[in-house]
């Protein structure tokens, strides 16, 4: 296994799908190394010395995460290191200095692999598109809308281009986006959440096509520089038991059809579980076989 240092960021890592990615990828560098193949040893997950990044906006719960990862680890022949940075993504006026905060130290250290998880997001406001928030002033409306885009895309694409601009030197580069199925199939009455997976999806496909190109003097032709350098992924990890769930479950201004099928899930225990999906991503990430900036689901797996 190689001696090189990784490095994880992973927003949204206090809870639900975040955490369980933190989980699994401590579990696949400390505890199931021999699982990685050789055609992977470039990989994040061969690194010797990995350290994770975690952002939410609860300190507390980041610190469970972290101490959870330390517990996964142990005993394990590598180390990871964790850095918790409580920080609320939908502040947009605060976000250019807390993305340079986390992403600066990348200059000054010899990272051989780096991987972001972006996974921070919020359902926002259900409803139909032609009364999303009737019930509130105009202005107010206006304002919740414009707080979910924030967090939901705006925070997010910024997250990734800086992530991106920062490891431009970097030898192995892996984004994921966590996506939803809702990023390609409209859902009544969840349409700004909708929006925002899709937009999230076809700004990650478009970083995708972007690198995976290089412009001449005639126009843009395909690289053949390192191809593998950088890859993209829109994952999405199904309809995961988690408190978003649990809202969509027990909300009456969800469709009756997504509310009845979220409820009876939950109840009928039929939701995936984060760990699983957590685990599937991982195995994908392992073998890194997938097209970069393609979306793909957990049950395509």
């Amino acid at each position: 296994m190689s001696s090189a240092k990784g490095l994880v960021v992973i927003s949204g890592a206090s809870r639900g799908i975040g955490r369980a990615i933190a989980l699994a990828l401590a579990d696949a560098t400390c505890v199931n190394r021999d699982k990685v193949s050789d055609e992977s040893s470039s990989s994040i997950l061969s690194s010797q010395h990995l350290h994770m990044v975690l952002m939410a906006r609860s300190a507390s719960s980041l610190q469970e995460t972290a101490d959870m990862v330390k517990q996964r680890c142990g005993n394990g022949d590598a180390i990871i290191t964790t850095t918790c940075h409580e920080m609320d993504l939908a502040n947009i006026d605060s976000l250019p200095q807390n993305v340079k905060k986390i992403l600066e130290p990348l200059a000054n250290e010899n990272y051989n692999s780096c991987l972001l998880i972006n996974n921070a997001g919020s359902l926002g406001p259900l409803g139909k598109v032609t009364s999303i928030c009737d019930e509130e002033s105009p202005t107010v409306a206006l304002r919740r809308w414009k707080d979910t885009i924030d967090f939901n895309v705006t925070s997010s694409l910024w997250l990734t281009s800086q992530f991106a601009k920062a490891t431009s030197h970097v030898p192995h580069v892996r984004v994921i986006n966590i996506s939803s199925l809702c990023a390609i199939d409209p859902f009544p009455t969840m349409s700004l959440y909708c929006a925002g997976k899709a937009a999230r999806d076809m700004f990650h496909a478009v970083l995708a096509k972007e690198h995976a190109q290089q412009t001449d003097g005639e126009g843009t032709t395909p690289s053949t520089s390192n191809p593998a350098q950088f890859k993209v992924l829109n994952y999405a990890p199904g309809a995961c038991s988690t408190e978003m769930t649990d809202i969509l479950a027990d909300s009456a201004d969800l469709d009756v059809g997504l509310q009845q099928f979220f409820s009876t899930s939950r109840d009928k225990k039929q939701l995936v579980r984060p760990d699983d999906t957590a685990a599937k991503l991982v195995g994908l990430l392992m073998k890194d076989e997938f097209e970069s900036g393609s979306h793909v689901d957990y049950w395509d797996v």
